[in-house]
């Protein structure tokens, strides 16, 4: 039991003793290192360290000089006139025909036409008359009909008036430049389900 215990010694003793030879190599190391430095020679030394070149310059950059502005891109070129005529397509067997160029009719305003309608007269030029689409007893039927027409493209307006001392809400179109654009906008709702009758 004595001898057993006695090894753990002898060990920690051998640990101490290969420290000390270890700081004790390291401290020799060290002052022979700080002695080649201090009295050795240096010029190997210095032949591997990197030396300046005392003829290198910094580049000059000029400071007042404006930076280039950045290039823009040239604007876009829409060209349809040139464009568009180039892509035409002639379809074979189609004839060209060229009808004479109407005048536009401009259409009268809806101020105008309520005033005209207000006032019982047509408008000036206007020679096609109204249409009449129905007449109400109830302002919100007549009102849904002003609606149903209005998701078919026309404007139409509600007129009210008595008839035998009760109100009856018309709808109407119009007034038209003449009687065959008149037709054409009744035979167009005849074919929607509406029926049409000319006004005064």
């Amino acid at each position: 039991m004595a001898g057993r215990r006695g090894k753990p010694q002898a060990r920690r003793g051998n640990g101490a003793k290969y420290g000390l030879v270890l700081a004790l190599g390291l401290l020799l190391g060290l002052g022979l290192a700080a002695a080649y430095l201090i009295f050795g020679e240096r010029e190997p030394l210095d032949a591997l360290l990197p030396r300046p070149d005392p003829a290198a310059t910094a580049p000059a950059t000029p400071r007042d000089a404006a930076p280039e502005p950045p290039e823009t891109p040239p604007a876009p070129r829409f060209d349809f006139y040139t464009l568009l005529p180039e892509r035409q397509v002639e379809l074979p067997g189609v004839a060209e025909t060229e009808a004479p160029a109407a005048a536009p009719v401009r259409p009268p305003s809806a101020d105008a036409v309520d005033a005209a309608a207000a006032m019982g007269t047509a408008m000036p030029g206007a020679t096609g008359g109204l249409l009449q689409a129905g007449a109400f007893r109830n302002a919100a039927d007549a009102e849904a009909m002003r609606a149903q027409l209005a998701l078919l493209g026309r404007v139409a307006r509600v007129e009210t008036v008595e008839v035998e001392g009760r109100p009856l809400h018309r709808v109407r179109l119009g007034p038209f430049a003449d009687v065959a654009e008149r037709e054409q906008v009744r035979q167009a709702l005849a074919e929607a389900g509406i029926t049409a009758t000319p006004a005064r």
